[in-house]
């Protein structure tokens, strides 16, 4: 029997919040769901936790993959993933138990493509919404569902609800082995799916910690690839003819920083390199070669 939802968790070296997430999962309202698990090589308890799991609930499955980051673990668990809906729950986080119940309601009613829940973002003993709607509201126009999704400068992929048959039709693939995937795969979805939903009343909670990817440590790479993802959306919002401020045009190249403070960062708009003292004052300008 085919499920209404199906749900991918991506697993990295998760063991300090696994069972809350999964905890969150399997308590959902919606009884209706599976719940595919795809451990991407971790050298901790992560796996021994998930079969745990799996074998106390029937809807878990477990894929055990070598490490092809975050992106090729989504991919893994959407090509097994049977249900009419698909969401994607990071590891780390958890959701409502009337997350799936609501957002499921909220898209059929609407005849909606997507359905996108609030962001409460936790970090240490604090709690703020990232995302917060206000009503259940309906979008039709792509540049309505970027405004929507508050996309740039969010890219979130896990705080929605997305027809699966859909996402078959247009193909739509993570980026593999890389940082920053998001924002290329949730772009090409907001223009290639239809109806978009807002729903007020359940959230996705998003954790920060040190070893998640916007609280861990910009690398070299991490921070090249973060410049690469955002200049490539730059591109397809003018191919699309998404509207993106100036403020966003400003990609960063380079950001030197002690701890969180950032002492200098070099922004790249169009022709121009901007270097600002403390992300705040512009100290040199000058055209890129």
């Amino acid at each position: 029997m085919t499920p209404q939802i199906s749900i991918i968790v991506p697993v990295y070296n998760a063991e300090r919040f696994l069972p809350m997430c999964l905890d969150s999962l399997t308590g959902q309202t919606l009884r209706d769901v599976e719940i595919i698990c795809v451990d991407d090589g971790s050298k901790d308890r992560s796996l021994a936790i998930l079969r745990d799991y799996a074998a106390r609930d029937s809807r878990i499955k477990v894929i055990a993959q070598r490490n092809k980051r975050q992106g090729g673990a989504r991919n893994t668990g959407f090509d097994a993933a049977s249900g009419e809906w698909v969401t994607f729950v990071d590891s780390d986080d958890w959701i409502d138990a009337d997350y799936c119940e609501r957002l499921l309601d909220a898209a059929v009613r609407n005849d909606a493509d997507i359905a996108c829940a609030n962001i409460a973002k936790h970090r240490r003993l604090r709690q703020k919404y990232t995302i917060r709607y206000t009503r259940e509201e309906c979008f039709d126009d792509v540049q309505a569902k970027f405004t929507a999704c508050n996309c740039p400068p969010d890219f979130y992929t896990t705080n929605k609800l997305y027809r699966r048959t859909r996402l078959l039709a247009t193909g739509a693939r993570f980026d593999e082995q890389i940082y920053y995937e998001d924002v290329k795969y949730l772009a090409d979805v907001l223009v290639a799916l239809g109806r978009m939903v807002t729903v007020p009343t359940t959230a996705y909670h998003y954790v920060t910690h040190r070893g998640s990817t916007v609280a861990s440590r910009q690398s070299l790479e991490k921070q090249r690839q973060k410049y690469d993802a955002h200049r490539a959306f730059i591109t397809f919002a003018d191919k699309h003819g998404i509207k993106v401020g100036k403020k966003f045009r400003d990609t960063t190249m380079r950001n030197y920083a002690v701890g969180f403070v950032s002492l200098l960062k070099i922004k790249h708009n169009g022709l121009r390199k901007i270097y600002r003292l403390f992300d705040m004052i512009p100290i040199w300008t000058t055209p890129t070669r």
